[in-house]
């Protein structure tokens, strides 16, 4: 069996499993041994390529920007960040729906997780929307939608991912994601404001004065301040993103506990439990997905794949669609985090080859792959919609399909002006 075949039959072998309902770790893992075993290789490398795959500092950030999410989800935070987004703009028709939009975009500052965005903003703001004549639909696929800034702007676990699999700077990852995040904000606005008037949703609230804002910042003041001191440690150069995320979490952890008094010691131990269960899921994916990735590194399939890419992608523009076309369809198929670890390591260099910045092809990348959170079938962040409005997965596909074609629409603005990812880099790194 020639090594190309051999890639396709574990490749069908891993979407079976997945099909079948096996989880995504266990797939990819089940998939490795088996190219072990009919390659001849020790089935031991699992075990190697697991362990040497997840032992890197860069990592440990991801429990602390778990914990971080899951606490300012937990102690309620979310709720005076909503507030301070609906003075700024609720006054609009479709203000709400703008504000949620905002809020996700705060919130994302904090937690780096999509389904952690939806579950906090949306069971804030999908009652309150539906209560001031906002259709159920518009609601949860506005809070759906708007989780995918959560994965996009910094801190963002993928970008975490992408910078150790390809040794790029996860800072500089962190300021292209701010660039691409504030792009889809604002188209992501212009839908719930067309969306609104379409649905003759009625105006609510006045005007805002400056008083009334600053009243409201100086009520979300302590939520506000945890995504200034993450970034801004980060930023600064003061700490690294890891060290960032455990300051950030001890934060909200003693406002939660001591200032706020919304977190109890009992609900404390639960988001620890929840951060450990989803630390360990996310790490056990990546762990395994290092195999595979692994396989095609020994059997030499990336500069395979690099001459196959060259003979019909001979200009950036053309390997850029390329890397969309087929981006969008694994992202709505596998988890982001395996996804980023098998591919990333192959493309990379062939980027880098044709001359694309490697932050703005790492920008491009997790855009593509965040967008699978609202892509059925994995759609994570829909599945958390439907846990909170209790709509089925066919309603939520097709209420935010307007949401989902301004995500493709700004995928390709940062595609084709990397400025849009390289603004923050350049200003603030040189």
């Amino acid at each position: 069996m020639d090594l190309g075949t051999l890639a396709f039959v574990l490749f069908l072998l891993f979407l079976g499993l997945v099909i079948l309902g096996v989880p995504i770790g266990f797939s990819l893992g089940l998939m490795g041994l088996a190219g072990l075993f009919i390659v001849g290789e020790n089935p031991m490398m699992f075990a190697q390529t697991f362990l040497s795959g997840i032992n890197n500092f860069a990592y440990l950030a991801i429990p602390f920007f778990v914990l971080l999410g899951v606490v300012m989800e937990k102690s309620r935070m979310s709720d005076v960040i909503v507030g301070f987004a609906d003075e700024l703009v609720g006054y609009l028709r479709g203000g709400l729906a703008m504000a949620a939009i905002i809020a996700s975009a705060i919130f994302a500052a904090i937690s780096g997780s999509g389904p952690a965005t939806v579950a906090a903003i949306g069971t804030v703001v999908i009652p309150e929307m539906e209560k001031r004549g906002y259709s159920k639909r518009f609601a949860a696929s506005t809070a759906a939608s708007g989780g995918i800034l959560g994965p996009i702007i910094p801190p963002s676990i993928p970008f975490i991912i992408y910078g150790v699999v390809t040794e790029e700077s996860i800072t500089k990852l962190f300021l292209g994601g701010l660039g691409a995040g504030l792009t889809l904000v604002l188209l992501m606005i212009g839908v719930s404001f067309c969306w609104a008037w379409l649905e003759r949703v009625p105006v609510s609230g006045k005007i805002p004065s400056i008083r009334r804002i600053l009243r409201a910042a100086w009520k979300a003041k302590l939520g506000l301040a945890a995504p200034a001191i993450v970034l801004g440690g980060i930023y600064s150069g003061v700490c690294t993103p890891t060290e960032a995320g455990a300051i950030g979490s001890i934060y909200v952890i003693l406002i939660g506990l001591i200032i706020t008094r919304t977190l109890s010691l009992k609900e404390l131990l639960d988001c620890i439990e929840r951060t450990a269960r989803t630390s360990a899921m996310i790490v056990f994916v990546i762990g395994a997905a290092y195999l595979p990735a692994w396989l095609m590194a020994s059997w030499n399939l990336p500069e395979i794949a690099s001459k196959s890419v060259f003979e019909f992608a001979k200009n950036k523009a053309v390997f850029l669609a390329f890397v969309n076309a087929v981006f969008l369809v694994i992202g709505s198929l596998l988890d982001t985090p395996a996804a980023i670890v098998i591919l990333a390591p192959i493309l990379h260099p062939i980027a880098l080859k044709l001359g694309i910045d490697p932050i703005h092809f790492g920008t491009v990348v997790v855009v593509n792959f965040v967008i699978g959170y609202i892509t059925p079938p994995f759609a994570y962040n829909l599945f958390v919609a439907r846990g909170i409005t209790g709509m089925s997965m066919d309603e939520l596909s097709v209420a935010t399909v307007p949401y989902l074609i301004a995500s493709l629409i700004g995928l390709l603005i940062i595609t084709y002006l990397p400025a849009v990812s390289l603004f923050f880099p350049n200003l603030l790194m040189g």
